[in-house]
């Protein structure tokens, strides 16, 4: 039997360090008082927050055979997320993320891509993917075997075997944007960007603009990311949610907006509105935001349901 939801894509482990405000000069040492490791990774948050919500979840992908591959691999396993599709490697490191976090909330990371730069179309275990009803990427520009062309003809083999498709955008450093992404438009059904990101994207400024262009790739729905100013999400039949953030005290914003995606993907699979999927993905970005780390926020869906009714709109 399948599971509901398959991600593809990042997974790392988010070394947090905080607050650090300035870098000791070369060659000292400098103390912080809080340093600490979680799970973090678009594909991997995301799943994890699907099967957190009460959905069943697979990863496939590529870990290396070292601590930080079983650090990340016992917490998908620890939340019921198939790691069936995973496969250990001996020749490359598993990703991690060093996250500089200053007294105000502001993030810098020194990432080592890992094992994500090695994941490609070979990987895919259409065993796995095509017994499931989603198939979700995050994201281009850090699974670089996998931009462009690759990821294209994956959702659209997964298409053809009735699974639905998804994925979330990530930053490019390296400036080369739509190219990434634009081979695998035309056969996904949801697609998520962070709004920065999306702007590089598609070139267009507006939320509006951005998912109309989106859209008009054939994509069926588009929800851009607003941090702080919550979400917006655009349907090719032209329903429309514009959501304002959670108003609460922010710890860390990191992998709120991978969390989200979870939180949308689950609504989708019970087949609820665009709204009720919206807000669904609204709390759970605001639990996220007040708590260390990605994943570890969402208890239940019972409880981020009663949490998405503070919201003030």
């Amino acid at each position: 039997m399948g599971v509901d939801l398959v991600t593809v894509g990042v997974v790392c482990a988010d070394v947090m360090v905080r607050p650090v405000d300035h870098i000791p000069p070369r060659g000292t040492l400098g103390l912080v008082p809080s340093l600490n490791m979680h799970f973090g990774g678009l594909a991997g948050v995301t799943a994890i927050v699907c099967s957190r919500l009460g959905g069943s979840s697979a990863f496939v992908g590529r870990l290396g055979r070292d601590s930080f591959g079983d650090f990340l691999l016992s917490k998908l396993s620890e939340n019921r997320v198939d790691v069936s599709g995973v496969r250990r490697v001996d020749d490359c490191h598993s990703s991690a993320t060093v996250v500089l976090i200053s007294e105000d909330g502001e993030r810098t990371f020194l990432h080592h891509m890992g094992t994500n730069a090695e994941t490609c179309e070979e990987d895919m275990d259409f065993g796995v993917v095509g017994g499931a009803r989603v198939l979700h990427w995050g994201g281009p520009a850090i699974t670089p075997k996998l931009d462009g062309a690759p990821m294209g003809r994956v959702f659209e083999k997964a298409r053809s075997l009735g699974v639905a498709t998804s994925m979330d955008t990530c930053y490019d450093g390296a400036g080369r944007w739509l190219p990434l992404i634009e081979p695998s438009l035309p056969h996904l059904d949801i697609v998520f960007s962070s709004l920065e990101e999306a702007r590089n994207y598609t070139g267009r400024d507006a939320v509006e603009d951005i998912a109309g262009f989106y859209l008009s790739y054939g994509v069926k729905t588009a929800v851009i990311k607003l941090g702080g100013d919550g979400v917006y999400a655009r349907t090719a039949e032209g329903l429309e949610v514009r959501l304002p953030a959670h108003r609460v005290p922010v710890v860390d914003t990191t992998g709120a907006g991978d969390a989200s995606c979870g939180g949308f993907l689950y609504g989708f699979l019970q087949g609820w509105n665009l709204e009720k999927c919206a807000r669904l993905a609204n709390a759970v970005g605001g639990l996220t935001v007040q708590r260390m780390g990605g994943a570890e926020a969402v208890e239940s869906l019972e409880a981020t349901l009663k949490f998405a009714e503070t919201l003030d709109v």
